[in-house]
């Protein structure tokens, strides 16, 4: 599978071209990114204040039994991701048994009585009416060995955008493939033949820098728990995923039966079961090892919600990217480039006095514009901010594109939480698969499985980072006509 490979490549030589000059289009040498006319100072010279790196310290010390996981689910559509987390949240102890039968009650009078372990995790109006979950639906939970944040993504091609900004945040996945006859056939090649999400998924989690990953083969019972339909999908998807860049030493294979609960948290008691002798869907998740905590690097915190706090004033929502913050400090709020204070601090639920990097938290702000607080904003350290880019240089791979990409062509950036439209205003170079040298200059258009430089001119200015300097903001996707054509990482910044 060629173009699996070169995707494998791109992310073991990430490094590579970091440092590479690109051509600048015909527009003008661009100038780098800045904040004001301050020029932006090099992130290298950031150190953790005293305070706040003892802080840190104290918490880390606190919580080594338990480490924090940012879990995402991923999955075709009809896969049963919300059905199986909804399952486990309740064998865990997490939703009481009158919660069940409540919505096993509201599933049956909406003429949906197979939906109603979903519905615990599904809870918009939207979701429950089309069956398929739209939002990024968030919960926490422990098990004996991990702190999880749970990130249940939406599997329908029409919400991808949703499902990047939720794998954007996480260290591991759970990959929901369905198992019934003609299911994963279906979320892997596609009603046409041109790929499903199954495919798409894989390709951006590990674009979005997951690593690990757990695939689970659900609604095996409806193959009567067929051991060799479960070897069949594994023999099909495992060369896939290697050339995606997921090593075969960093993937789990189970299977799990949501409704029934058939090895979420212990091992399967189901007979037709018996020849499996690996994990429990929880087991899996014990094995997921957590990122370490870029608290070394300024405070960066993309936004994903924002909503009226309890005690007055305005929250936001999000991941902690690096760095950390307490009561009290100051921060700014790119792109609008205003400076306010945290007023309060909520992680994982609870009042907290500090956050940071890895951590999932809810921030009140004082002296901030509520209207310039907003998705895909990030909050950062008021003397490193996150740069602002007008253009961008990227190296990227093209996936499995029907047509070619060409200069000037139309295409929708995604980067953390944040997503803006621009275009292809520069092809500089293709470069060669294995070497990542350039092979050819200014290229007349871009082909499946090509890896190239380009420039990408933005409508708006937009919250970026370089690979090399912030990883966690300088992995981008390019869509177009709702599918995926390209992923990559960022090599220069330009205002």
């Amino acid at each position: 599978m060629p173009l699996a490979a070169d995707v494998a490549r791109l992310h073991l030589h990430d490094h590579a071209l970091t440092n590479e000059a690109a051509e600048p289009s015909s527009k003008g040498p661009p100038r780098p990114a800045s904040v004001g006319n301050q020029p932006q100072r090099p992130i290298q010279e950031y150190q953790l204040e005293r305070d706040l790196q003892a802080a840190c310290d104290a918490l880390a010390s606190a919580e080594q039994a338990q480490p924090k996981l940012h879990l995402v689910v991923l999955g075709h559509v009809d896969a049963g991701k919300s059905t199986l987390m909804g399952r486990l949240l309740h064998d865990l102890g997490y939703v009481s048994q009158k919660a069940v039968h409540k919505h096993e009650k509201e599933a049956a009078q909406a003429g949906k009585a197979s939906f109603s372990w979903a519905w615990l995790l599904d809870e918009r109006p939207e979701e429950r009416a089309r069956g398929v979950t739209v939002d990024v639906a968030t919960t926490r939970f422990q098990t004996s060995q991990r702190n999880v944040t749970l990130l249940d993504a939406p599997g329908h091609r029409d919400f991808v955008p949703n499902m990047i900004a939720g794998a954007a945040q996480a260290d591991a996945a759970l990959l929901l493939v369905d198992g019934s006859p003609g299911g994963f056939e279906s979320g892997f090649e596609g009603s046409a033949g041109g790929g499903g999400q199954t495919r798409e998924h894989a390709q951006l989690a590990r674009s979005l820098g997951v690593e690990q990953l757990a695939v689970v083969i659900s609604k095996l019972d409806t193959c009567d728990f067929s051991q060799q339909r479960f070897q069949d999908i594994e023999a099909t998807l495992l060369p896939f995923l290697k050339g995606c860049g997921f090593r075969p030493g960093s993937i789990q294979w189970l299977p799990a039966v949501g409704p029934t609960g058939q090895n979420l948290v212990k091992p399967p008691t189901e007979p037709e079961l018996s020849w499996f002798k690996g994990p429990s869907v929880v087991a899996a998740i014990n094995a997921f090892k957590p990122s370490e905590r870029a608290t070394s690097k300024p405070f960066r915190m993309p936004i994903t919600d924002v909503f009226k706090g309890q005690r007055g004033g305005i929250s936001v929502g999000g991941k902690l990217e690096g760095g950390a913050v307490k009561v009290g400090t100051p921060v700014r709020v790119m792109p609008s480039n205003e400076i306010g204070t945290v007023r309060s601090i909520e992680v994982d639920g609870a009042t907290a006095t500090l956050a940071r990097a890895g951590d999932t938290a809810d921030l009140t702000l004082a002296g901030v514009e509520p209207a310039v607080l907003n998705g895909g904003a990030v909050l950062c350290h008021p003397e490193w901010p996150v740069p602002l880019a007008s253009r961008i240089i990227a190296r990227l791979l093209v996936l499995d594109v029907s047509r070619p990409i060409l200069r000037g062509q139309q295409v929708t950036l995604h980067a953390h939480a944040s997503q803006e439209t621009g275009h292809m205003s520069h092809l500089v170079s293709l470069l060669d698969c294995k070497t990542f040298e350039v092979s050819k200059n200014k290229p007349r258009c871009l082909l499946k499985g090509q890896s190239a430089m380009v420039e990408v001119t933005l409508s708006r200015t937009m919250c970026i980072e370089t690979y090399k300097d912030y990883r966690a903001l300088g992995r981008v996707a390019f869509r177009d006509s709702g599918r995926t054509i390209a992923v990559g990482t960022v090599i220069q910044v330009f205002n």
